[in-house]
């Protein structure tokens, strides 16, 4: 039975992220599912091929403890390197075999950590009680003391095989025959740990899972990025190719999750175009505000310069139509101009007043003529 250790040791909440972008990695998750599926009564060795830089200090622990705990025969075997938190997981084996060409790499934890002094001095005092306890581990294997292995760890110590084997981190050199005749080609590789950031981004916007962050202890490392040496050319291997098609076969559930949150993020887009859209009504363009939203079903931006140019256009139909008026108005033969409505007024009013008088005296006089034929 074979366990491979590559790429960052990560939590297994993580695994399968980094199971989704086809990036090596390994998580305790991934080693118990590996551990649980033998059988009681299978007795072969476990074999744990080891080629990592190290990652989760807590998820390396787990590891080892896995490896460490299990009935079977364990023999990890140190292929090309074994840094930081792998270091120790390789000790998790009864027998650490380390290849001629592999390294050992050991080194104090590290974390990012925010706050006062208060929270930097409780940083640090969590820093060195993890350093005491990886140290832990090497001294099971060694028989050294903590002051010297954490004398190491300060230093940084990069192990060759020979080197790994004087300390007592490894038990033999593989394929070791006295002779030793390496050619390489080395390059700059980055292995790590995908940042925090992009995994929780990732988790928040592919599952709709809220992410907020409080009250999570620290994440502590133990890794690093180093040059990898191989004996041949590299062969770049080429990306898979995934189409819609494939997504939905391969992963159904994550399909329907994303085309869900689509949906409705769709919805709610939509939603806020046509309340837009209606903020914009102006008598006279209705039918440009119903093309808008049902038939070109464009922004209210783009809408806004519809109604400008069409008001616009209307505003130079009506200027053409009043200059035509004038124009006809302009051409219609002239006449007298009718009299003063004035001075017609104040002939009226003589001529009344000249009635009234007139009649008033007639009837004066018929009134003296009633009085003298009285008397």
């Amino acid at each position: 039975m074979k366990i491979s250790v590559r790429g960052p040791i990560i939590s297994s909440n993580d695994q399968w992220i980094y199971d989704w972008f086809g990036i090596d990695a390994t998580s305790p998750k991934k080693v118990s599912d590996i551990l649980d599926s033998i059988a009681p009564d299978n007795k072969e060795d476990i074999i744990v091929e080891i080629n990592s830089g190290g990652g989760s200090v807590y998820a390396a622990s787990e590891i080892y403890t896995l490896l460490k705990d299990h009935p079977n025969n364990v023999v990890s075997k140190i292929l090309g390197l074994a840094a930081s938190a792998a270091s120790y997981i390789a000790l998790g084996a009864n027998k650490v075999l380390m290849a001629p060409t592999g390294q050992i790499m050991i080194h104090n934890a590290s974390a990012v950590a925010s706050g006062d002094y208060r929270d930097m001095d409780l940083a640090s005092n969590i820093l060195k009680n993890t350093n005491i306890a990886i140290a832990n581990a090497y001294k099971l294997k060694t028989g050294k003391s903590h002051e010297e292995l954490l004398s190491m760890m300060d230093e940084e110590k990069w192990l060759t095989a020979q080197q790994a084997k004087e300390v007592g981190l490894i038990d033999e050199i593989m394929f070791d025959n006295g002779e030793l005749a390496i050619v390489a080609n080395a390059h700059t590789n980055s292995e790590g740990m995908l940042p925090q950031q992009v995994i929780d981004k990732f988790r928040s916007e592919m599952m709709g899972m809220n992410i907020s962050g409080e009250g999570a202890p620290a994440q502590i490392t133990n890794q690093v990025a180093v040059p990898v040496v191989s004996n041949q050319t590299q062969q770049k291997e080429e990306p898979k190719s995934m189409d819609l098609e494939t997504f939905k076969n391969d992963h159904p559930e994550l399909f329907n999750q994303v085309k869900n949150l689509g949906y409705e993020e769709g919805v709610t887009a939509e939603n806020a175009r046509i309340k837009d859209i209606e903020d914009l009504q102006m008598p006279g363009n209705e039918e440009l505000i119903n093309k808008a939203k049902f038939e070109d079903k464009i922004e209210a931006s783009a809408l806004a310069v519809e109604i400008i140019k069409a008001e616009k256009a209307r505003g130079a139909n009506y200027l053409n139509n009043v200059n035509n008026d004038a124009q006809i108005m302009n051409q219609v033969p002239g006449g007298d101009a009718p009299g003063s409505s004035k001075n017609n007024q104040s002939n009226e009013i003589n001529a009344l007043t000249n009635a009234l008088n007139g009649a008033q005296t007639e009837e004066d006089d018929a009134l003296s003529n009633a009085l003298g034929e009285a008397l």
